[in-house]
């Protein structure tokens, strides 16, 4: 018997099976038993098959499979769409991580993020005034170099990612905490509304009718940075929940940014955290006038995905001339000593100067000069 996507809907359904359990009754070999998964689930549980397998009543079972039934029917009602690993939609990405998720469940154009590289944009709930417009103005600048913003619909720094990704109709994917029978927070309903209207997803492990928990949240940072090529952290304190999806961003050996910000916006405590990425030589410190370094950055993380190649030569265009001449003798790592001191991170368009196309050998082997420095990033 070969199991599919509705039959673990039902598994997850019994009460102490968790998603390791459940992908260890995926991974089973079913031959010889019987073709009926109630009898399968029955058989492996009395039988002790599988190591630290819960023993579950025939009754448990049949009550678990009617519960998950219920469960499809809703969420196709809701249109939500139920995704595994069995099914080739399923983003591959998601699945090299640590912790892989087995399902998901979505509302919108799950295609849209298979095809586009993906950024997480995350950042504290409570954000300066100059963090909000960093939000918004990367998340604008992202969906202009067509990336698909990554982040959570939470206040502050999520929404604003979100918000600027939309004002230029860009496509961005809102990873949740809880069902999505309901929107968290109620403000960001119609937040959530346009970014369904405007071709993005929203996206969550969680089942409808499963309301949001404490630790639900750090589980789906993890997506953030999994479905990613790189993460940019806009504003965040020493610890907190940002920093849970930093983690998993540098143990996936992915491209991290953080906001690098100058004179007064320094003494909001939630830019400590950025300063001390930066500082540890953990994250680039970004601003509007290195940004074309980081989608450089970018292009060569995307380079090593099949679906993402053909967004490399995009990214490459948008490079700067002179911004590579700059660049070219220090390293990303080292980002607080590299940024021009002009630079602003909430600008309202980037300098024309980043704009210049490149084209000659020279420039060429700039660039390649930059992806040999940081290789601590990208390998």
């Amino acid at each position: 018997m070969e199991l599919n996507t509705k039959d673990l809907v039902r598994i997850l359904q019994l009460k102490k099976m968790g998603r390791r359990t459940a992908k260890k009754l995926c991974d089973f070999s079913y031959q010889g038993l019987s073709s009926n998964l109630e009898d399968i689930i029955f058989e492996i549980s009395s039988k002790k098959l599988i190591s630290r397998f819960p023993d579950y009543s025939r009754d448990e079972i049949n009550k678990a499979s009617n519960l998950g039934d219920q469960i499809l029917e809703k969420s196709e009602v809701e249109k939500i769409t139920i995704t595994s690993f069995y099914d080739e939609k399923f983003p591959r990405s998601l699945l090299t991580i640590e912790d892989p998720p087995i399902l998901i469940n979505t509302k919108g154009k799950l295609e849209n993020v298979l095809a586009m590289p993906a950024v997480a944009v995350i950042g504290t709930r409570e954000p300066s005034s100059g963090g909000i417009l960093a939000g918004e103005y990367f998340g604008k600048q992202l969906a202009k170099n067509k990336i698909n913003v990554v982040s959570g619909l939470a206040k502050g720094c999520d929404a604003a990612g979100h918000r600027g990704c939309l004002s230029v109709n860009g496509i961005t994917t809102a990873i949740l905490a809880h069902g999505l029978h309901t929107i968290y927070p109620k403000e960001n309903r119609e937040l959530a509304e346009e970014i369904i209207d405007k071709g993005g997803v929203l996206l969550s492990e969680y089942f409808l009718g499963v309301g949001a928990l404490a630790n639900y949240f750090v589980e789906r940072d993890r997506l953030q940075a999994g479905l990613s090529i790189g993460t940019i952290v806009i504003q965040t304190a020493e610890k907190g929940g940002t920093m849970h999806a930093v983690k998993a961003t540098l143990s996936g050996r992915k491209v991290l940014a953080a906001i690098k910000y100058k004179d007064q916006e320094l003494e909001y405590p939630k830019t400590a955290g950025n300063e001390l990425l930066i500082r540890e030589g953990k994250a680039f410190g970004l601003t509007s006038d290195n940004f074309s370094v980081f989608l450089y950055n970018l292009s060569k993380a995307a380079a090593g995905v099949s679906q993402w190649q053909g967004t490399v030569n995009a990214f490459e265009d948008s490079l700067s001339l002179q911004q590579l001449g700059n660049e070219s003798t220090q390293s990303m790592t080292r980002s607080s000593e590299m940024s021009d001191p002009k630079g602003s991170c909430h600008t309202d368009e980037l300098p024309d100067r980043m704009q210049v196309r490149l084209s000659s050998d020279s420039n060429k082997q700039k660039m390649e000069n930059i992806n040999a420095q940081t290789k601590m990033n990208l390998s």
